[in-house]
């Protein structure tokens, strides 16, 4: 096993020169295969990534839809690769269906595959790859676990929309997370036991799990992780989010088109209505605003109504209740 260099507990930190973040306009990251965008965390949020890491808990977010929570994970790992070049960083995705089980997030094995093999080697047809002796041919390890797996770096998870699935998930991760290790039953020990894959104590994975409170998650779930409620960003975090996004577009748009944006969310807030428009809705709306030249954009944003309306109104009734707003 490699050591590791320090510091075995990093800090993510508040970047305000922009030295450890994404260029504005964004770029595409290896480490996390997607493209990534500066990402502006309140101190809260950072104090409770930082807390994470130094008593190696997983962080819970919750918040509205669409308020940023499933990008921290990936601009948590994008800052620490920055600043700490000489750790090894991976980042591992886990997103969760509602067919999901704890199971699917450490590994899946592969049963047929196991089978086939066995009876191609009956016609002794060889592929050491496909070896029915070698159990471990037949194993496909989850984002879990290839980070419990990872003894040389620490790998940054994302387990995405963890209230999607069955509330029998996270209580099945909870032996998991607490003693850091999973059982692998298809594997032998040389004692003839299971094999237990245990997460290495100087590189444990820096797990970030999401919530939109679709339902409640147990208790004993929740005492295990540290928790953060991600708030709807105000005006200048949002103008920080848009000038980022599209490389300072012209303050003559952004300003009016947040106001409309803001009137929306207000009007909206006080309908009392379940869906409210979010910051991700608020980028593509930019988006599609800036495919104008600015002297239409103007005039759009001028009149009464919301421009460019689909992408903001998701139900019939809104049009009715919002579109001449002013």
């Amino acid at each position: 096993m490699a050591n590791l260099p320090t510091p075995i507990n990093p800090k993510y930190i508040k970047d305000e020169t922009g030295e450890f973040q994404p260029p504005q306009g964004g770029e595409w990251s290896d480490l996390v295969d997607e493209e990534i965008y500066p990402y502006y965390p309140s101190d809260g949020l950072i104090e409770a990534v930082n807390l994470a890491i130094l008593l190696n808990r997983p962080l819970l977010l919750e918040g509205e839809p669409g308020c940023g929570k499933s990008q921290l994970a990936a601009a948590v790992a994008y800052q620490l690769n920055k600043r700490y070049p000489d750790i090894q960083w991976k980042y591992r995705l886990w997103n969760i269906q509602s067919t999901s089980k704890a199971q699917d997030g450490f590994y899946t094995y592969d049963y047929v595959g196991r089978l086939q093999a066995a009876q191609l080697a009956k016609e002794q047809v060889k592929d050491e790859n496909m070896n029915p002796s070698n159990p471990e041919n037949f194993i496909n390890w989850g984002p879990l676990g290839y980070a419990f797996r990872e003894q040389d770096c620490r790998t940054i998870v994302l387990i995405d929309e963890i209230d999607k699935a069955d509330k029998d998930l996270p209580n099945d991760l909870l032996l998991a997370i607490d003693q850091q290790k999973f059982l692998v039953k298809e594997l032998r020990e040389e004692n003839g036991e299971p094999r237990w894959e245990r997460a290495n104590k100087a590189a444990p994975p820096i797990i970030i799990i999401t919530s939109n409170r679709e339902q409640e998650l147990p208790s004993a779930f929740l005492r295990r992780c540290l928790y953060h409620y991600v708030e709807f960003p105000d005006s200048k975090r949002l103008t920080e989010i848009i000038n980022s996004r599209f490389k300072n577009p012209p303050a003559t748009i952004v300003k009016p088109a947040l106001q409309k944006f803001l009137k929306l969310r207000a009007a909206m807030e006080e309908d009392e209505l379940s869906k409210q428009v979010s910051t991700s809705e608020l980028i593509d709306w930019f988006e599609t605003l800036y495919d104008y030249p600015e002297k239409e954009i103007k005039a759009m944003l001028k009149k009464a109504g919301i421009p460019l309306a689909s992408t903001l109104l998701k139900r019939h009734q809104y049009y009715n209740s919002y579109q001449d707003l002013t």
